[in-house]
């Protein structure tokens, strides 16, 4: 037993001295994850460099950089695909492709010759438009990126063989030998423009709606469309810039040898998916970056040439870029588990919707009479504006009683407008009190009054007899008159009111003595001059003109602009067109459901825009 026992205790040490030891290098670990990529292109460059000391020389660098400027190129397109949480299989032909389209308009014998620009820009030309011609086919037929971009493969590269009669065509000699001569001047041009088309990636991931969206296609394609994205238009847009990508690098290939072939990037298409990947992207969209790719680009021709160096066969270079590709493979589903078993972290701020609004203000009304009163025993009832009634709150939406015996202290003050307090529970008859526990022994309720209407009752309970007088009751109600407005607000809100006398408000937007009669008007213009008799048509006008600008407002709301847009239009089009629901979705381009959803989120947006409109003196 004794042995048993000192195994046991032996076992809980090495589990606490683990814990403790995981604690302490959590942060390194995760430093570690976030910059592997980083670390393995250091470890990499110090193997090589041991290896061999010509690795590091400034020829060497120079060669490693040019071999990777048109990957690089194809690379920084293929990443904009994956991100949308597609694939683009056909760069390769396409690169060969351009360069065959290219050097045949500028050869002298043919029946149109044009100067090196004008054809060159001719080539990139037809590259986009292969591009723009599979983003078509993915969105507008449904059709699966891989099997439209390996379709367009073999296409593309039949179209090639075709157009060259398979047979290289050569460019005039020496007409681009500057791109990739290196001198005193900025060259070679390829690897500035490589490192110049990561940098406008980078500012397109982070700065532009081409970025966001790509994102939020690759995260969640429904949610995107939902929230008014146009993913066809944008999906287009980024096959388009890979094959446009893909067009570049076939040109500078066909700079680089002089000739115009089927094969210039025949490698390109899984090696750019490699790079990506190694780049810390996933294949199953919505992740990834810039320069990440470019740092996979980067290794793979690394690797590549360092193992030429040290005399290594090519064979064992195809078998290390395998492993590269598979490492990064494991590290991106290591990743994906770990996100997924991570809780999110609680977030301390307070969500700006009805319910928790209120909650958050009864939370913080309870601390402010502790700090103020020592009272820690609060009842709050807010009334009900339809039905009248008392609604006990609780601390959750689904805690609330509604208090209709007329002997109760709550109904006595709605009666009578004025402060109750009882010092003494045991003794005084005739109010009811239901105490919070058994050793509260004095009470004392408060009207919350919101002009000359009764919007619900303030009640404290005390463990201690008379502490409660008219001093007290005066405080409270000081304290009352400061919260009866956002607490009356929060709680219509919360219950729905607004939202109803809001939408029946939008559908009388046109009738000006509905809307002066209506209940929004009534609690729009009682907030503003309470007890001033106003005629119906001109409060109508009034309000009128409110849910108008309130339809603008939804359109400068701060946020994504897209869906801010996208409200704007299915209440414009509803209620102040007045246009029926078929005719609405053809012109959005929208679903049945998907209008309605737009049409609930509207609505919710417009009363905080409203309730905005009451705040104002």
């Amino acid at each position: 037993m004794r042995r048993g026992a000192s195994v046991k205790r032996s076992r809980q040490r090495v589990v606490a001295r683990w814990t403790r030891y995981v604690a302490q290098h959590a942060q390194a670990l995760n430093l570690a994850r976030e910059y592997a990529q980083v670390i393995i292109f250091v470890a990499l460059i110090v193997v090589f460099s041991l290896s061999s000391n010509n690795f590091t020389s400034t020829n060497n660098v120079l060669l490693i950089l040019m071999r990777a400027a048109p990957l690089g190129i194809v690379v920084a397109g293929q990443t904009l695909v994956i991100i949308t949480g597609g694939i683009d299989l056909s760069v390769g032909s396409v690169a060969g492709l351009t360069s065959i389209v290219a050097a045949k308009l500028m050869l002298e014998d043919n029946t149109i010759t044009l100067p090196p620009l004008l054809a060159i820009s001719g080539a990139l030309v037809v590259a986009a438009m292969i591009g723009w011609a599979q983003g078509w086919l993915i969105t507008h037929r449904d059709l699966s990126p891989f099997i439209v971009t390996f379709s367009t493969l073999s296409l593309v590269k039949g179209l090639a063989l075709v157009y060259s009669h398979a047979a290289p065509i050569p460019v005039p000699h020496g007409e681009f030998t500057w791109l990739w001569r290196i001198g005193s001047s900025p060259r070679p041009v390829p690897v500035l423009l490589m490192f110049l088309i990561f940098a406008a990636l980078w500012y397109i991931l982070r700065n532009t709606k081409l970025g966001r969206y790509a994102f939020a296609i690759g995260s969640n394609e429904t949610v995107a469309r939902m929230s008014g994205v146009n993913v066809a238009r944008y999906k287009i847009y980024v096959y388009a810039l890979s094959s446009l990508m893909a067009g570049i690098a076939g040109i500078l290939l066909m700079t680089r040898i002089e000739t115009g072939a089927y094969t210039n990037g025949e490698s390109y298409p899984l090696i750019s998916i490699a790079a990506v990947v190694i780049g810390g992207a996933s294949l199953r969209g919505g992740s990834g970056s810039a320069w990440g790719p470019l740092l996979g680009v980067l290794m793979l021709i690394m690797v590549d040439t360092g193992l030429g160096i040290l005399n290594v066969s090519p064979l064992w270079s195809t078998a290390v870029v395998g492993g590269l590709i598979l490492v990064a493979a494991l590290a991106d589903a290591e990743r994906r588990k770990v996100q997924e078993t991570t809780p999110p972290p609680i977030r301390t701020e307070q969500p700006a919707n009805g319910d928790s609004y209120l909650i958050h203000l009864y939370a913080n009304l309870r601390r402010t009479i502790k700090q103020n009163f020592a009272c820690e025993h609060v009842r709050l009832y807010l009334k009900d504006r339809e039905t009248g009634e008392l609604i006990e709150q609780g601390t959750t939406k689904d805690d609330r009683t509604i208090t209709s015996d007329p002997q109760h202290i709550a109904k006595s003050v709605e009666q009578t407008r004025a402060a109750i307090w009882l010092n003494d529970l045991r003794n005084d008859d005739g109010i009811q009190v239901h105490t919070l526990h058994a050793d509260l022994r004095s009470v004392i309720a408060v009207p919350i009054l919101r002009g000359n209407r009764l919007a619900g009752i303030l009640e404290l309970q005390s463990p201690y007899g008379n502490v409660f007088n008219e001093a007290t009751a005066e405080r409270l109600q000081e304290l009352t008159r400061q919260i009866a407005v956002p607490l009356e607000d929060a709680w219509l809100l919360d219950s729905g009111w607004f939202l109803r006398h809001t939408r029946e408000a939008f559908r009388h937007l046109w009738d000006e003595i509905v809307l002066g009669r209506s209940a929004l008007a009534g609690w729009l213009f009682a907030a503003a001059s309470p007890g001033e008799e106003v005629h119906p048509a001109t409060r109508g006008q009034e309000l009128q003109q409110v849910l108008l600008n309130t339809i603008d407002a939804v359109r400068e709301k701060e946020g994504d602009q897209v869906r801010s847009k996208r409200f704007y239009d299915v209440l414009h089009l509803t209620y102040v067109e007045e246009l029926p629901v078929e005719v609405i979705i053809d012109r959005l381009s929208i679903s049945r459901r998907q209008y309605f959803y737009s049409l609930k989120d509207a609505l919710a947006a417009a009363v905080h825009c409203i309730m905005s409109y009451g705040d104002q003196p």
